[in-house]
C-alpha cells in the first residue's frame, strides 16, 4: 500500500517571533563567550577556511578545526574557544571578527541563525526560536496571556512533500496542537498540566499505531478530557510530593551536564540545598529541603504568583524540538521523558537560582545555561534518559517526582 504524501503549503510559528532581535555585545550570556562549542556542516567549513586565509587571519585560520572522529548529526567542524570561553573570532566589543573581515555570508548558519531554527514537518515549514538565549526568554516573560501561533501560505518554490511514517504519524499536527492545549489549560496547575500530558501520551503510546483511526480516537477522547479536566484534577492533587529524590535526581543533572568552566555555577546552584558541596557528585550530599522550599516562595514572589512564565517556557519548547516524536510508541514515550526532564531542571534551577540573587536577570542566565547544557548537547540528553531507563524510572509515576518537586 502506496504511504500517502502530504504537501506542505504553509509556514508555521510563534506570533513573536517577528520580535526577535539580537543585542549583540549588550547580550550578558552571550552565545560568543560562553565555553559553548560552535559546530557546523562541511559547507560552512569550506567557506569559512577559504575566506580566513584569503584575509590573511593566520591565528584564526588555525581555530577553525575538523571534528573528525567526533563527527556527528552532520556537523564536519567547530571554532575552538580560548582559555576564557571566548569564541576566537569574538572581539572584546561584543563583535564578530569573522563578520568585520569577511562578511555577514562568510558566517556559519548557525551564527547567522541563532536562536532562530527552521524545519519542515508534516504539519508546515516551523519557525521557532531557542530559549538559551536571553532575548527569547525576555519575550516570554512578557507573553502573560500564552503564545498563540500564526500561519502564511509559503511560495510554490518552498513547498515539500512529506511522507508520514504511520497513521499516527499523519495526525503529527493535530496531536502537537492538542499537547500545547493541555499545557496552556490554566484551570490547571502546570505540573499537573504535564503530569495529564504523560497521562494522555500513555494511552497514545500503549495503542494501536497501524490502525487508521488510532490517532483520530485518541484525539477525540483527549479533548473530551480538556474540555472538563476536573477528576483528572482530583487524582492529580493526591500524587505525592517528594522533594528529597527529586533534589537529588537534579543535583545528578547538575554535576553530570556541567563542565569544569562552569564550576562557580555548579556551587552556587548546590548552595542553595546544601551547606556542603564538597560531596556533591558522591550521591552523599546533605539537604537542606525548608531552604529550598523558603527559596521556592522566593521565586513565586519573583513570577508573580503566575506560571505564564514557565507555561510559556514549555509550550515554546515543544514547538521548538517539533515535539512528540511520532517514530514510534517507544520514541513517544522517550521525548516525554525529556521533556519532563527539562521541565524538572529549568524549576530546580530557577529556585535555587534565588539563593544568591532573586531578579529577572539572574531567573534568566540560569535559565539560559540549563539550555545551552541540556538543550543544545544531544549526548547529556540522551544520557540522562538513559541512565532513567536503566533504573527502571520512566514510569509516569516517576516523571511525578520530576515534576511535582
Amino acid at each position: 500500500m502506496a504511504k500517502r504524501v502530504i504537501v506542505v503549503k504553509s509556514a508555521l510559528m510563534p506570533r513573536f517571533y517577528q520580535d526577535f532581535h539580537c543585542v549583540m555585545g549588550a547580550c550578558k550570556d552571550n552565545c560568543c563567550d560562553d565555553n559553548w562549542r560552535i559546530e557546523f556542516n562541511k559547507k560552512d567549513y569550506l567557506t569559512v577556511k577559504r575566506a580566513v586565509q584569503e584575509a590573511g587571519l593566520e591565528e584564526e585560520a588555525r581555530c577553525v578545526r575538523r571534528l573528525r572522529e567526533r563527527e556527528h548529526d552532520g556537523y564536519y567542524a567547530e571554532f575552538t574557544v580560548r582559555e576564557t570561553g571566548r569564541c576566537t573570532f569574538h572581539t572584546p566589543e561584543g563583535l564578530c571578527r569573522l563578520q568585520l573581515e569577511c562578511g555577514a555570508e562568510t558566517l556559519p548558519s548557525v551564527c547567522r541563525n541563532f536562536p532562530r531554527r527552521q524545519i519542515y514537518t508534516i504539519a508546515g515549514l516551523e519557525r521557532s526560536l531557542s530559549p538559551a538565549c536571553e532575548g527569547v526568554l525576555a519575550l516570554l516573560w512578557d507573553l502573560t496571556e500564552g503564545i498563540d501561533f500564526v500561519e502564511e501560505p509559503l511560495p510554490k518554490a518552498e513547498w515539500r512533500d512529506g511522507v508520514p511514517i504511520s497513521p499516527v504519524a499523519e495526525r503529527f499536527g493535530d496531536i502537537r496542537s492538542l499537547c500545547i492545549d493541555v499545557l496552556q489549560e490554566r484551570r490547571l496547575k502546570l505540573s499537573q498540566r504535564m503530569l495529564l500530558l504523560g497521562l494522555l501520551l500513555q494511552r497514545l503510546r500503549d495503542a494501536d499505531w497501524k490502525a487508521a483511526d488510532t490517532a483520530g480516537r485518541w484525539l477525540e477522547q483527549s479533548e473530551a478530557l480538556l474540555r472538563d479536566p476536573g477528576a483528572a484534577s482530583a487524582a492529580l492533587v493526591r500524587l505525592p510530593r517528594q522533594t528529597g529524590m527529586y533534589l537529588s535526581e537534579n543535583l545528578r543533572v547538575l554535576v553530570g551536564a556541567y563542565s569544569q568552566s562552569q564550576k562557580e555555577l555548579v556551587e552556587e546552584l548546590c548552595a542553595a540545598v546544601s551547606d556542603d558541596c564538597s560531596l556533591l557528585g558522591t550521591g552523599s550530599v546533605q539537604l537542606d529541603l525548608s531552604r529550598y522550599q523558603e527559596l521556592e516562595g522566593k521565586l513565586e514572589e519573583l513570577l508573580g504568583h503566575s506560571e505564564h512564565f514557565f507555561e510559556n517556557l514549555m509550550v515554546n519548547l515543544v514547538f521548538y524540538t517539533t515535539f512528540p516524536s511520532l517514530e514510534s510508541p517507544e520514541n513517544l514515550w522517550n521525548e516525554y521523558v525529556n521533556l519532563c526532564n527539562m521541565y524538572s531542571f529549568y524549576r530546580f534551577t530557577a529556585v535555587c537560582g534565588c539563593h544568591k540573587e532573586v531578579s529577572r536577570e539572574r531567573l534568566f542566565h540560569v535559565l539560559v545555561q540549563a539550555n545551552r547544557r541540556l538543550l543544545h548537547n544531544r549526548s547529556n540528553q540522551a544520557q540522562l534518559r538513559d541512565e532513567l531507563i536503566q533504573n527502571s524510572s520512566t514510569s509516569l509515576a516517576h516523571m511525578a517526582i520530576l515534576l511535582g518537586g
